[in-house]
């Protein structure tokens, strides 16, 4: 059957014929001829070349097969009859060793005849010659032998001779089979070239042309029999550029190509020898040798002009558009039938903010941006009133979208489309017009914007202001509550007629009430300097059961009044935490006073320290009062109460909570409250991040925390020590003298800066404890006083400052006026004894 002829089943066919080797047969030995050496292996059969010797003396040929049999495939003839006779078959070998004197037939008549016969023209023949016999060499050679060898020649010599023949057959065969595929190839190239509906024209390293196919004669116009020669003039002096002036010769892109630019979409005009005109457009590219030298250039071209009169017939129409809708004040696009905005009028690019060049193209009015709705939904595209239009010939009016762009700034815009029809009425683009309405729908958000914000700020400043009346309401009465039974108390103190009992009662009240007071103060001091960001820890690995512990020790007295056990459950391999003891401590204490206050008596308040993952976790549980679900995600807010008005049954400003949360946040933990409800308890859980500390430093760096039995109540450094204080409150100097002199000091105390001056000169103190706030004078006035003095006359006095101003800054800038440390009021003894044993201690190792 017969197969279509095709470009690739020529160029198949010519591959297989160059690459095919010739065929060989192991046929048995004829008549007079023997097989050299034994059957090799079948591993070995394929690669072994195939040589004939023929010699009409059995030994001679004997040893030559001998020399030959390791390499190659030996066939012995001693009749040169059988062998021709095997010669007109399809077996050949690839070499022929051939005896030159032999009876009936010469080797040179042999060589002769094979060499007049196509088949065996190409067959590698060697001769065998005796020494001496230079005149049959000569014939040898003349008819046809390829090379010669001497009787007797050794077998390495022979088998080098046979080698080297084969491995020229074998060179030739392959040139001739690479000859052939090249003009396949040629053949091939050469009816491509011929075919393309591209003009294709070569030249060589010279500019001279040496390829110019059928389909670049027609576009230049050119018919002539030498078409190389009519195309070389007609570009010597018939190119043009697009606005019709003659095209130089470095605008030329074959020229350009020649001189080893590669030139892509050029454009230009050829005059042809008919008159008329014609746009081509084309590529050209250089050629180069093997060796990187030029070789010439190639150049493809195709015939733009009817593609070029309608893109200017086009751009015409274009151009009446534009002028007919320029002076329109909303913005106008026309776009043909895929969506494809073709021109649009100066609103339009005014409006979007793109000139018309980004426009043009396109079939989005801004591509970099995501179209929405009033919703800030996705806007779909086929949604877009353009290509409703398009899609349905219906008009589209009034739709309204946003371009949200990229700084997150939208543009609204209210659009029409009106679908434009041809002749026979179908769709062939769309007309747009559409309005900027983002300052009125901006001004229309705003005004809706401003009413929400005001109802918002009106419902804000009423909650707020009814916190406020309710906080100062409840500090008010948290405040005047231990105020008034410290003043009953101390009024009937005064009289004189309390019993003993009563009167031990009495101081009792006193002092809880005071205490009292001041935890109120402290915590609306904490609250300030959170809120100012001011609140400083100072920061150290600590045991966090020693923490607690401490915090137990203060709130177990309270507990036991109650009637409420405590039950911590402390692990003490939780391992140590970076923070404030004492702020640490203030947490936990809070957590447990407000479990023991609003838990019944009888109740339980446990606490319980473990490690969870590379934190420690703090639980504080009772079964307590329990918090109602819906005050439970503000139970953290400041001034904020479950219970509020005149039948609260606890007392509190409802700070604590809010410094938990403020003191555990900067330690970079997090406290959560639980509460299955009310009457059910309540469940507090600290959770603060393990500090990574050197075991060998562990112990050694633990915190000594605040509040816990440090020595006696009367600490020896005291004794003896000369002090000094400063006070315009007689109450309080008054108590300052009596606290210190019961542990053995020596105490003067004046009213005023000028009486500090005196004494400060004529007792020389040890120590210096002055008030800030007093009349006239304050303290910052007079340690700078006396800092100015020189040390003979007590410039370098220790100084404490004693002052109700408990702030950070406050204790900040007693320092920087000259005091060695700082103590806040109400004067906890403990704190003002340790403080003044500290500098009793270090003026002695001084």
């Amino acid at each position: 059957m017969n197969r279509p002829t095709t470009m690739d089943s020529v160029l198949a066919d010519a591959t297989r014929e160059a690459n095919a080797t010739p065929r060989r047969h192991a046929a048995p030995a004829a008549r007079g001829a023997r097989g050299g050496g034994t059957e090799p292996p079948p591993s070995e059969r394929a690669p072994r070349a195939v040589v004939w010797i023929l010699d009409d003396s059995p030994l001679e040929a004997e040893m030559a097969a001998c020399s030959l049999a390791a390499g190659y495939e030996v066939q012995v003839f001693t009749d040169a009859a059988v062998m021709l006779e095997r010669v007109t078959g399809s077996d050949l070998p690839d070499v022929l060793v051939l005896d030159q004197v032999m009876p009936g037939m010469s080797g040179t008549e042999i060589c002769g005849l094979l060499r007049s016969r196509p088949a065996t023209v190409g067959l590698p023949i060697l001769i065998l010659t005796v020494a001496g016999h230079e005149q049959d060499l000569v014939e040898g050679l003349t008819a046809g032998a390829d090379d010669y060898v001497i009787k007797p020649c050794p077998a390495a010599a022979l088998s080098a001779r046979v080698g080297a023949l084969l491995r020229s057959k074998r060179l030739r065969e392959r040139a001739e089979r690479a000859e052939r595929i090249a003009a396949v190839e040629r053949d091939l190239l050469r009816a491509l070239i011929e075919q393309s509906g591209d003009g294709i024209m070569a030249t060589d390293e010279r500019g001279a042309l040496r390829i110019c196919n059928v389909e670049a004669q027609r576009q230049h116009g050119v018919y002539a029999r030498d078409a190389s020669a009519a195309i070389e003039a007609l570009r010597a002096n018939g190119l043009l550029a697009l606005d019709g002036r003659p095209l130089r010769p470095d605008e030329d892109p074959l020229y350009r190509a020649i001189r080893g630019e590669k030139v892509e979409n050029a454009r230009w005009l050829v005059t042809r020898p008919d008159g008329s005109i014609r746009a081509l457009a084309g590529t050209a590219s250089p050629l180069r040798h093997a060796d990187g030298s030029p070789a010439g250039a190639v150049l493809i071209t195709r015939d733009e002009t009817d593609a070029l009169e309608a893109e200017q017939a086009l751009r015409d129409s274009e151009e009446r558009y534009r002028v007919i809708i320029s002076a329109l004040e909303e913005g106008v696009t026309l776009q043909d039938e895929r969506g494809v905005i073709r021109t649009a009028n100066a609103s339009a690019e005014r409006i979007l903010g793109r000139p018309l060049a980004q426009l043009v193209g396109s079939t989005l009015l801004d591509p970099s941006s995501k179209i929405v709705r009033e919703d800030g939904s996705l806007f779909p595209f086929e949604m877009y009133p353009a290509q409703v239009a398009l899609r349905t010939g219906a008009p589209q009016s009034a739709v309204l979208l946003g371009m949200e762009r990229e700084d997150g700034s939208v543009l609204w815009l209210s659009v029409n489309a009106q679908p434009l029809r041809s002749s026979d009425g179908a769709v062939v683009g769309v007309v747009s017009s559409f309005f900027d309405i983002t300052a009125r729908r901006r001004a229309e958000e705003e005004r809706q914007g401003l009413l929400a914000a005001a109802q918002t700020a009106r419902q804000e400043a009423e909650a707020a202001s009814h916190l406020k009346d309710e906080f100062l309401a409840t500090m008010s009465h948290e405040l005047r509550t231990p105020l008034t039974a410290v003043l009953g108390w101390i009024r009937m103190l005064r009289t004189g007629k309390l019993a003993e009992d009563r009167r031990e009662k009495a101081l009792e009240t006193v002092e809880r009430n005071a205490l009292a007071q001041a935890q109120l103060i402290d915590d609306l001091l904490d609250i300030s300097r959170i809120m100012a960001g001011k609140l400083r820890l100072e920061v150290q690995p600590m045991d966090l059961v020693a923490v607690i512990d401490a915090a137990l020790e203060v709130v177990r007295p309270a507990a036991d009044a109650k009637g409420v056990r405590l039950e911590p459950l402390l692990d003490p391999g939780v391992g140590p935490v970076a923070g404030d003891a004492g702020r640490l401590q203030q947490v936990i204490w809070n957590l447990l006073s407000n479990a023991v206050k609003f838990t019944s008596r009888g109740g339980v308040v446990r606490i319980r320290l473990e490690r969870s993952e590379a934190s420690a976790e703090i639980v504080v549980s009772d079964t307590g009062q329990g918090i109602d679900a819906a005050f439970l995600p503000f139970v953290f807010e400041q001034f904020r109460q479950a219970e509020s008005g005149t039948t609260r049954k606890h007392g509190g400003l409802g700070l604590g909570l809010t410094i938990v949360k403020s003191l555990v946040e900067m330690h970079g933990g997090t406290v959560q409250a639980l509460s299955d409800g009310e009457v059910r308890g309540a469940t507090f859980i600290v959770r603060l991040p393990l500090a990574v500390v050197p075991s060998h430093a562990r112990d050694r760096r633990m915190m000594s925390l605040p509040g816990t039995p440090g020595g006696s109540d009367r600490p020896p450094e005291i004794e003896g020590l000369n002090v000094l204080i400063v006070d315009d409150e007689d109450d309080t100097r008054e108590l300052l003298v009596t606290m210190l002199e019961q542990c053995g000091a020596q105490v003067t105390a004046v009213a005023s800066t000028a009486e500090a001056l005196l004494a400060l000169k004529a007792l020389r103190p040890d120590v210096l404890v002055s008030d800030i706030a007093m009349p006239g004078e304050d303290g910052y006035a007079l340690i700078r006083k006396i800092r100015a003095f020189p040390a003979s006359s007590g410039g370098r006095t220790p100084a404490i400052a004693l002052t109700a101003y408990a702030r950070t800054e406050d204790r900040m800038r007693a320092l920087r006026a000259g005091f060695n440390t700082h103590v806040p009021k109400p004067i906890e003894t403990a704190e003002l004894l340790a403080v003044l044993a500290n500098i009793a201690g270090s003026r002695g190792e001084s």
